[in-house]
């Protein structure tokens, strides 16, 4: 019948889409059909490969961890002493932890004579074949042989046992039972539905069997020679198994036809797993999918005709929805947008009026860089939630993150890469907060984050961890990897304000104190955070006064030469005592002075007084060091620096060489280029140049080999940590290692401890700084010590 014949579309399109289902489904049935076989076929074909050669890696990466095991037993000291009486025990106590594992673990000496874990003088090795390898210095995975210890089927593991000169005084042993390694493999296996089960077995590079479910065969069987198991179908399929590095054999046993994937196993002398599965068993994918492909023809079928008649008996309003939109656009709510899924002229109408609430949105409420909701958007979205009651019996959260150093990406980058990372910080933040809450861009580099559905307030600091820790991942933009931190201040509702403009000061409140942490901190709104910043506003007019009336001292910390033990060198450190304040610690009025900017005349005046007494001491006699002073990045950029240091020293009369500036990595890696320019024209002046804190930021070693640097002070937080810490163990030694190469000076902070001193001497550090020492003393104790010439050891 033709569809033509129906007038109504309703009865067209249900008869055009019911026709169309069914013939393609009727035609996608068949043709998958045709090649489904094949399709099949090579999938198992690979995927059982695949599966074979991953048993293979298994396989052999745990025998190289048994190689390693056997190498650590190799350098541990009590093996190394070659002591039966400390020896044994030890092995004992190993083998009852890996019994599970080796036969029996032993050593041998160089004559031959060996001595297992539970037997002193148990036989000789010397006419082992890897005996002599070992001697020679190789390590051994032996073939498959007999225990003389204990009869069973091994592979012995054999390790040179070295004395701390390097020599070989002995040999390192354990025998891996063939008969456990099974239990290894035994869950090797390609699974089936069948009346046989596939298994998995290993054999060497000759054929023999070296394990095998069937215990009987290990080490007596051989697929390569004819026997009552080795049937002369199994040795034709064993010459491709022994010659070829991986694939397939198929063939007949017990009259059932199987296929045999086999590949070699890494870390072994040609052994190679293969994995046997029954024939048959790939039809059985094969009727599944046949039976899927009829389910889901059937269910595509029944599906479209019910989608058909929804479809067609659908009753739409396309004009009272486009009307509802008008007016609740007019009545102010630009949230409001047309359906647009009607394929005429009212489809179109709808996508205009979209496209003009879209601009008159964004024009008002959108940011237009990341397209975030902006400050208006939250301020009236916010007000009407508050004056709603019933959302004012509800809770909100509020977290304002604020992004660190950003200016420098614009600076550096300029503004389009600058633009791009705050739509990549709006993405991560709007993926992580979910749909239900609201991210709004207030200004700059401000972005605040609404909680409507979080629940409790441990659940929001989480929250407020995660987003931290997402943004703080480096972002790649045009070839450019940027680093980006951010800092975050948290408000609750009602608790913290009970109107928007209460919230948002209290979290920028809270913001700041977060900032001012550091980076990658949170803060959690509280009242005694204003006190906190009327506390800050009063240190900061004393610290006015205090520059200005020059009132802070400067206490002295020396450096020790590591070799002779002398004071070769100290740091200046400032301190400020407050008549009423008492002790202000510089944690707390370095941050303000560099937010005031009176950092530059209190580093000036540093600068003065370290090098003025360092001359003082000179003229008294004492043997000249080194004056170490921490120079602050503002204080550095200014374009005066040089002539600023070049002055004091003609000042106070100090020849320039007794004076090392400390700056820190994050300093030197800005404004690379100039900074390279301006540290050779300082060592031109004749100054020494120290990197303070090595260790902790991000800067590039290609520049560090570029930049005129003396010294590397390594930061105290690894070696407070070298004698606990592997990972920072190897950090300083690669430090002092790098720093040798270059022709720097290493300098070690913050040793405290005789064991961090044996480490940092024994990694051959120049010099060292701590409390092992000194601590921070003022001039006239400093200048007992220089009277006293004291040498520390």
């Amino acid at each position: 019948m033709n569809i033509l014949k129906f007038r109504g579309i309703k009865q067209k399109f249900s008869m055009m889409i019911i026709i169309g289902v069914i013939t393609l489904t009727f035609i996608f049935i068949t043709f998958y059909s045709m090649f489904t076989k094949n399709v099949v076929v090579n999938m198992l074909y690979e995927n059982n490969l695949s599966c074979t050669e991953a048993y293979a890696n298994i396989v052999g990466y745990w025998l190289q961890e048994r190689i390693n095991e056997i190498e650590l037993y190799a350098e541990n000291t009590v093996i190394k002493t070659m002591d039966l009486e400390k020896i044994q025990p030890y092995l004992q106590r190993e083998m009852e932890k890996k019994s599970h594992i080796y036969d029996v673990l032993f050593i041998a000496e160089t004559n031959g004579t060996y001595h297992t874990n539970d037997l002193i003088h148990a036989g000789n090795l010397a006419d082992r074949y890897y005996f002599s390898e070992v001697m020679e210095g190789k390590k051994v995975f032996s073939d498959a042989l007999v225990s003389l210890a204990t009869g069973k089927y091994v592979s012995v593991i054999a390790i040179p046992i070295k004395n701390y000169e390097g020599e070989i005084i002995g040999l390192m042993g354990g025998a891996l039972d063939l008969t456990k390694l099974y239990e290894l493999i035994e869950v090797l296996k390609i699974e089936n539905r069948g009346k046989v089960e596939s298994y998995s077995y290993i054999v060497d590079k000759t054929g023999q069997i070296i394990t095998h479910p069937n215990k009987e065969y290990i080490l007596q069987g051989n697929i390569s020679m004819p026997s009552a198991w080795g049937t002369e179908e199994i040795v034709e399929a064993a010459e491709k198994i022994l010659t070829q590095e991986k694939g397939q054999v198929i063939y007949t046993y017990n009259q059932i036809k199987s296929h045999a994937y086999f590949h070699r196993i890494p870390n072994t002398n040609g052994w190679k797993i293969v994995s046997k599965i029954p024939a048959y068993s790939t039809m059985h994918p094969m009727v599944t999918l046949h039976t899927l492909l009829i389910i889901t023809g059937i269910m595509v079928v029944i599906l479209g005709v019910i989608g058909s008649l929804l479809f067609t008996n659908k009753n739409t309003k396309p004009i009272i929805d486009l009307k509802e939109a008008f007016d609740r656009a007019a009545k102010g709510d630009l949230t409001v947008r047309a359906e647009t899924k009607y394929l005429d002229e009212l489809g179109e109408a709808g996508k205009s009026f979209n496209q003009m609430m879209e601009k008159i949105s964004s024009l008002t409420y959108y940011d237009a860089v990341t397209g975030l909701p902006n400050r208006n958007y939250l301020v009236e979205e916010l007000t009407m939630k508050l004056r709603h009651k019933k959302s004012r019996k509800k809770k909100l959260s509020m977290v304002l993150f604020t992004l660190s150093k950003f200016k420098t990406i614009n600076d550096m980058y300029g503004f389009e890469i600058g633009d791009e990372v705050l739509r990549k910080v709006a993405n991560r933040i709007k993926k992580k907060v979910g749909a239900n809450n609201k991210v709004v861009r207030m200004t700059g580099d401000d972005f605040i984050v609404l909680f409507y559905e979080m629940g409790t307030k441990s659940k929001i600091v989480k929250k407020t961890e995660d987003l931290l820790e997402d943004i703080s991942k480096p972002f790649m933009i045009k070839a450019h990897s940027l680093h980006i931190y951010a800092s975050a201040g948290i408000v609750f509702y009602p608790e913290d304000g009970r109107d928007v403009d209460m919230l948002l000061k209290n979290v920028s409140a809270a913001k700041l104190r977060a900032k001012a942490k550091g980076s990658g901190y949170y803060q959690v709104y509280n009242k005694s955070i204003s006190r906190q910043l009327s506390e800050e506003m009063v240190i900061e007019k004393y610290l006015y006064d205090a520059t200005a009336n020059e009132a802070f001292a400067l206490e002295y910390q020396p450096f020790v030469d590591m070799k002779t033990g002398e004071i070769v060198e100290t740091e200046a450190l400032i301190r400020w005592y407050h008549p009423e304040k008492g002790f202000i610690p510089p944690s707390q009025f370095i941050p303000l002075a560099e937010k005031t900017g009176l950092i530059i005349p209190i580093g000036n005046w540093v600068l003065w007084e370290a090098c003025r007494q360092n001359k003082v001491w000179q003229d008294k006699g004492y043997k000249p060091i080194t004056m170490s002073i921490n120079i602050s990045a503002l204080q550095f950029a200014r374009e005066d620096f040089i002539e600023v240091v070049k002055a004091t020293l003609k000042e106070v009369g100090l020849a320039p060489q007794y004076v090392a500036l400390e700056i820190t990595e994050g300093i030197a890696m800005e404004n690379i280029e100039e900074n390279i320019v301006k540290l050779r024209q300082l060592k031109e002046l004749g100054v020494k140049i120290s990197i303070d804190d090595f260790g902790t930021g991000f800067s590039s070693l290609s520049y560090f080999a570029r930049f005129p640097i003396d010294s590397l002070k390594i930061d105290r937080s690894f070696i407070q940590n070298i004698t606990n810490s592997r990972q920072s163990q190897t950090i300083v030694a690669t430090i002092i290692s790098m720093g040798r190469a270059l022709g720097i000076e290493n300098i070690a902070e913050g040793v405290e401890t005789k064991e961090q001193l044996a480490f940092i001497k024994g990694e051959s550090c120049h010099k060292a700084q701590g409390y092992l020492f000194s601590k921070p003393i003022n001039p006239e104790d400093f200048e007992k010590l220089l009277s006293e010439n004291k040498r520390y050891e």
